[in-house]
C-alpha cells in the first residue's frame, strides 16, 4: 500500500483513533491528541464506522 509521504496517520493507526473514539476510551480530542492529529481527525471515526457496517 502506498502511503502518502506526508499522511499523519497509516489507515491502521486511523482504525485505531477510531477504535479509541468509538469505543469511549477517549475523547476526540484526547484521541487526536494522543495520536498528533488536530481534533478535526476524528470525523475519520465516523466515516469509518459506516464503512465496518
Amino acid at each position: 500500500m502506498n502511503i502518502h509521504k506526508n499522511a499523519r496517520l497509516t489507515p491502521w493507526r486511523r482504525e485505531e483513533l477510531a477504535l479509541s473514539i468509538i469505543e469511549g476510551r477517549l475523547s476526540q480530542a484526547l484521541a487526536a491528541q494522543a495520536h498528533g492529529v488536530s481534533k478535526r481527525a476524528g470525523l475519520w471515526c465516523w466515516s469509518m464506522a459506516s464503512i465496518w457496517r
